[in-house]
Parts: C-alpha cells; structure tokens; sequence
C-alpha cells in the first residue's frame, strides 16, 4: 500500500518536473522570439549598413542603411554575392575575409573594400565581419563603415602635396603663444633638409635666412598684430649650400578676444624669380648706358637748332620743340631705369614747378594721335594749375595711357578725366577694354609684373607701373585702379594741392 502511494506520489512529482520543463522551454521560445525580434529591428533600422552574408559570399539579408548605401532597393541585393557589388581591384580583398572566417574559423575580420552602387560610382567603406552559428551553419554578419569622405580626403592631401611638391610651396602655421611651428610634409626639405625634423619652431627659421634678409623678417613677424600677417622675401642659408630664395606668407587668425592666436601660410620657392630678376636688371642696365651716349648727342643737336632757329619755318621749330620734349622724357626714363630698384622712390629727385595740367595732357595725348582706331580724349577744366615735377608727372601719363592703347586695343576712345576737389586733383585714364580680374589688381604695381588678358602675353619691362606708382607717392599722392572685367578699366592717381608747399 505504501509502495503504491510512493509510486503516485513519484509520477506527481515527475509530472510537476515535466510541467516545469515545459514552461522553461516556453518562456525559452518565447525569450528567443523577443529576441530575435529585437534583433531584426535593430538590423533594420540602424544607422550603420549592415548584411548577413554566407560562406559562399551570398548575402542574404540586409538593412536600409545598407540600401540606401549602394541605391538598391533589398530585394535587388538579397540573393545576390558581395562580388556582384565589389569593384574589381579589391575582390580579392573578398576572398581573404572568406579564407579568414570560414576557412579559419577566426571570430571577427576587417578589411577596406570599394563597391559599386547602382549608377557605377565608388563608395569605399571599412568592413568588419564577425562570424556566427545558427542551427549549425556559420554566417558572417558584417557591418560596413562609409569612409569615402575620408578616402576623398586623403586622395586631395595627396594631389596637394604633390602639387606644393611640384611647385616648390610649402605650408606652415605658426602658433604665436607657443611659437610651435606646424607644416606640410616638404616644408623641410626647402630648406635643404634630406629628412623631415622632429621639431620646428619660429627661431628654426633664423639661423637660415642670410644675415641681410633676417633683420626684415624679424620687423615683420613683430608687426603681425597689425599688418594682420606676414609678406616677406629672404634668401637663405641652406645646409647644401645652394643658392635659393623664398617667399614667406601668412595671414592671423585671431581669438575671441581680438588678438592674434595663430599666423597661416605658405611659403614659396622663388629662386627662378630672382634669377630673371636678376638677369633683367643686368639687361635693363647695360641698356640704358648704352642708351645714354646717342639720346645725348641727339638733345644736343636739337639744342642747337633751337639757338639757330633763323630761317626756320614756324612749322619746323614747333617740331624741333616736340622733338626736345621727346628727348628729355626719354632721358628721363634712361635714369629711371638706371635706378629702377626697390629703393627707387627714395632716389627720385623731383624738380617741381608751376604749370597747366590740361596743356601737359594734351602734349601726351598728342604722342598718340597717330595709333589706330584710337583717340584720347580729355575731360575736364582748362585752367587747372599745378605744382610738381611735370616732366616725371608726364612720365605716368604716358604710361597709363600707353597701357591702355596696349591691353585694350579694341578701345575706340581713350579718356583723360581731370578733377580737380578742394585738397587734391584726380587724373584718370579710362578705357572700355577686358578689365582686369580682382586677384590681379594687388600685383599691378609690383616690380616686373606685368598683367595678361586671356593667356596673351604683351611686349615690357613690367616696370612702367611701379615706376610711376613711386612718382606719384614721392610726390605725397595715391595710385590705383578700378575694373569691371568685360567693360571698363580706370588707372587713377591723385595729387595733392599743397605739394609745392
């Protein structure tokens, strides 16, 4: 009896472990459910592409981010391999994440790939594959990173140093606080280093700028916090002892306060620069000597027609005087070119007198009355009297005038506008030619440059502006110019009234 109530007891108790195992196994499926679920949702809508593929590269499952990717929409990409998709240049990136995890069972696998979306551009993303079991049977889930803003990235640093490289440019960025210098990957080399070095600060540059040169950077970088940056040319001392000069440029960034924190810039190779600079001052000089001998022996045989002028028609020694004139301003170029350096302004010696303006522009206008198609014409009072050097005043006439029947020679009507204000008088020389672009406009009265309309070059010295912009400040006046590129160009200088005083 008791055997009988033991055994019942027994199956009870048996049914209750096999009920509870029941309901393990239930809330088990049901657990597995919710997570299974929660994992297709988070599949779906993450942010970051992701797939499921197979040991034979079939990917069978995939996200939106994943879609919206490479353009497709999931049912053109689920069923189809990785290497339907792979650029040709990196399926063999593929097959080793393949031998990685299915051959070689490792858990997780990255690699860089590119794939093609739908309409054939490239999109390059880091892959990270981690390898899992699922009812016996190993699947990769791989997760895919867009990095194709970084690779465009890299490719740009790329052209650009190979550009700077190219062209002899260097970037620096000096940060003023701790006078750390931060630069390009060639900067080094530049100064005639075979090996980029550890360290660079300010003071690294001192000791490779010629003693000459130094002193002028030095009053440059003290002056940063108000010229806003740096421009200035130093040759230098390099270690191999070649012979090159550079460029040095920045411009400040300044911090909340106002105050300048950091100065950006480039540095430039401008050895081949120099040397034709160079070469053009040798030319420029021997030229002028030259020069010398025969304009003065023709201004004294018109001197002397000027003295014998009995018998003379009024005709003849009216061209005898145009001729004397002519003479003198082409002596007086001689020696502005004789002495045409960068200290050219402080060389000047300025002979000032008192006389008509309006006379003076129409004795240049009338060097030009031959040119063809072309007319100066003269807007302004008659009466206006000046006093300057006339002779080097008639120097920038002639060349602003001469530029414009130079670089807009479709110009039918040249215009000298004179106005004269109450603290100074304006000269301007209008014309209806290109223009002149506004990245141009700072050079235009630099030493040698000399500006080009559409690649054309045109014939010069590059030195008639720069000459005549340091006449006009000896005299205490400004130079400059206004352009609409298409329309119209005006080059301006203004004279003070009480310059003679």
């Amino acid at each position: 009896m008791l055997n009988i109530f033991g055994l019942k007891v027994l199956s009870l108790y048996q049914l209750k472990i096999v009920m509870q195992e029941n309901k393990e196994r239930n809330n088990f499926e049901k657990r597995f459910e919710e997570c299974d679920e929660k994992f297709n949702t988070i599949f779906k809508l993450t942010s970051v592409a992701s797939k499921i593929i197979r040991s034979d590269l079939t990917i069978l499952k995939v996200n939106k981010a994943l879609c919206e990717l490479l353009d497709y929409p999931p049912e053109e990409i689920e069923g189809t391999k990785i290497l339907d998709h792979a650029c040709e240049e990196y399926v063999a990136h593929w097959h080793h994440l393949q031998e990685m995890i299915w051959s070689k069972q490792v858990p997780f696998f990255k690699l860089q790939a590119c794939l093609y979306r739908r309409d054939r551009s490239r999109v390059w993303v880091d892959v990270t594959t981690i390898l899992y079991n699922d009812q016996g049977e190993t699947f990769g889930f791989t997760v895919l990173d867009d990095i194709s803003g970084l690779k465009g990235l890299a490719e740009s640093q790329r052209r650009l140093n190979v550009a700077l490289k190219y062209t002899g440019t260097a970037i620096w960025e000096l940060d003023l606080e701790t006078k750390e210098v931060f630069r390009s990957p060639d900067h080094d080399e530049i100064f005639g280093y075979p090996q980029r070095q550890k360290y660079w600060s300010l003071e690294s540059y001192y000791p490779h700028i010629a003693a000459n040169d130094l002193p002028a950077f030095k009053e440059a970088l003290s002056n940063i916090q108000d010229e806003g940056g740096i421009d200035v040319q130093v040759k230098l001392n390099r270690l191999d002892g070649m012979l090159q000069w550079l460029n040095i440029k920045g411009k400040t960034e300044t911090g909340k306060d106002g105050k300048a924190v950091k100065l950006i810039g480039v540095i430039n190779d401008i050895t081949n620069d120099k040397i034709i600079e160079r070469h053009k001052d040798d030319f420029i000089s021997i030229a002028s000597h030259e020069l010398k001998t025969p304009v003065t022996s023709l201004n004294g045989s018109l001197q002397m027609l000027q003295r014998d002028s009995k018998g003379q028609s009024d005709r003849t020694r009216q061209l005898v005087a145009q001729a004397s004139r002519g003479i003198n301003r082409i002596s007086l170029i001689i020696d502005d070119l004789l002495n045409a350096g960068k200290n050219y302004r402080d060389q000047i010696e300025l002979r000032k007198t008192s006389f008509n303006l309006f006379t003076l522009v129409q004795e240049i206008a009338e060097l030009f009355a031959s040119a063809d198609f072309q007319t100066v014409t003269i807007i302004g009072e008659e009466d206006i009297m000046l006093h300057a050097d006339s002779e080097r005043i008639g120097r920038v006439l002639t060349n602003l005038i001469s530029n414009a029947v130079k670089y807009a020679p479709t110009t039918t009507d040249i215009k000298v506008e004179l106005v004269d204000s109450e603290n100074y008088i304006k000269i301007s020389v209008i014309d209806q030619g290109p223009g002149i672009i506004a990245e141009k406009i700072p050079l235009l009265f630099d030493r040698y440059y000399q500006a080009d309309e559409q690649q054309h070059q045109f014939s010069g010295l590059g030195l008639g502006l720069f000459i005549s912009a340091n006449i006009v400040r000896k005299h205490g006046g400004e130079i400059g110019v206004d352009s609409v590129p298409g329309e119209r160009t005006s080059f301006w200088f203004t004279l003070p009234k009480s310059a003679g005083s």
